[in-house]
Parts: structure tokens; sequence; C-alpha cells
């Protein structure tokens, strides 16, 4: 359990101990349908079972956690079900984040995101497995807070803590470096159409992103592909949101 949750600083301990967990759920450092304690985690983060017991309780009212008959609760399961809808969810929601990131996108803006993507680069070429997954969702939230929009962060963040343990498989997945590799790639496709405030394209790479790892993912877990594979270019003159 050590490797899992860091050890926090007790001075903010209930609001630290809550952010602790939610990162760990989304950098997939928890796997899907694993089963915690709080005993466990406590001595983990090196805090009393009270503030730990309260994050639980909120993770639980997020469904990011299920409570288990003999006060344990595990991860929420991935189903090839459950799995093709956050991936849906998330293309359209996202999506529109990076639109609405794309529309207010400055210089500034830009070359942080260029920073963290090429951090996340570095990451991958010395294969810091923790590293890669803490890059990614670095780089993903850096977009979504340039949207300007607390109720997406809101939305975005319930589907990363349902979604992010499925990262967890990617580490043990033979191959995952170069899907990693191309993630960069894509990423720097989104810089680009946020320096240009393209929407469409902004949208259409960050939605690209995540479906192209999916059924990457989708592929090597279930044994599965998409019906459709994602499209190559953007489609173009599709009414811009607001």
């Amino acid at each position: 359990m050590d490797d899992k949750v860091r050890p926090i600083d007790v001075t903010t301990v209930q609001e630290r101990v809550y952010q602790e967990l939610r990162n760990a759920l989304y950098q997939g450092r928890f796997m899907p349908g694993e089963v915690l304690t709080i005993r466990a985690l406590a001595a983990a983060l090196g805090t009393s079972p009270m503030p730990v017991r309260e994050a639980i309780q909120r993770l639980v009212t997020e469904n990011a956690l299920t409570q288990l008959p003999n006060r344990t609760f595990q991860v929420a399961a991935l189903t090839l079900e459950n799995y093709d809808e956050w991936i849906r969810l998330r293309c359209e929601i996202e999506g529109y984040a990076a639109e609405r990131a794309a529309m207010r996108a400055t210089p500034k803006i830009c070359a942080e995101l260029r920073k963290i993507n090429n951090a996340f680069g570095k990451t991958i070429e010395v294969r810091d497995a923790a590293g890669m997954l803490e890059g990614n969702q670095h780089f993903h939230f850096a977009v979504y807070e340039a949207a300007q929009s607390d109720a997406l962060l809101k939305i975005i963040g319930s589907l990363w803590l349902r979604f992010g343990p499925v990262l967890a498989f990617v580490q043990h997945v033979e191959g995952s470096i170069e899907m990693f590799r191309r993630g960069v790639v894509v990423h720097e496709r989104v810089i680009a159409a946020m320096e240009r405030r393209d929407v469409e394209e902004a949208r259409f790479a960050l939605a690209l992103d995540i479906r192209a790892a999916a059924a990457w993912f989708r592929r090597h877990h279930f044994g599965a592909t998409y019906e459709a594979q994602p499209e190559l270019t953007p489609r173009r003159g599709v009414g811009r949101r607001q």
C-alpha cells in the first residue's frame, strides 16, 4: 500500500488526504475493483483514520468508491460497457473544454502547456511509469483549467475519478511506451490548435488523444476494437460552441 499514496503534511490534513486520494485515482495508482481499508490508507498516508474516513465518504458520494458490507471500500470495477460509456462522455465533455480553452488561449498558457508536455515526454523516455501518468493528467487538466469553467472542471473531475484507475493497467501492458509517445505528439497538436485559436481542431485533437489511447487499451485489455476508429482529420463546418 505504501507505493499507492504519499505521506502528507498534516497541517491541513482533511483536505490534503482527500486531494491525495483523488490524485491517486486520477493517476491510476489504484486498480479497478481494488479493495481499500481505512486502516491501511491511514498508515500509508501517515495520518489517523478519521480524516481518511471522511475523505473516503466524500469519494463514495462522488461514485468513485463503493462501500462494501465488511467496512471496506472498492474502487469502481471495469467492464467493457462502462468503459465505452466513459470514453464517449470524455470525448464530448473534454473536447468541449478544449474548445473553450482554445477561445481563451494566450501565449503564456500555450507556453506553459508546452512545458508540461515536454516534461511528460521526458518521463516517457526514462520509462518513469508514475511520472507518465502524472504528466498526462497534468497536461489534460491544464487544458481544462484554461477553459475557465468551474462547472466543467467538476464534471471532468468526476469522470476522471471513475476512469483514472483504468490507467493502472497500462503500466503492465507491453508496448504502452509507444502509446504514451503518440500522446505527446497529439498533445502538441492540441497546443498548436490553441495557439491558432482553432476551436474545431482543438476539440478534435483532444478527443483524438482520448480515443486513440482508449482504442489501444481496449484492444490490449478486452481484446476488442471500436466499431468506428477516430477520423484522421477534423470535420469542418461544424457550428462552434460558445
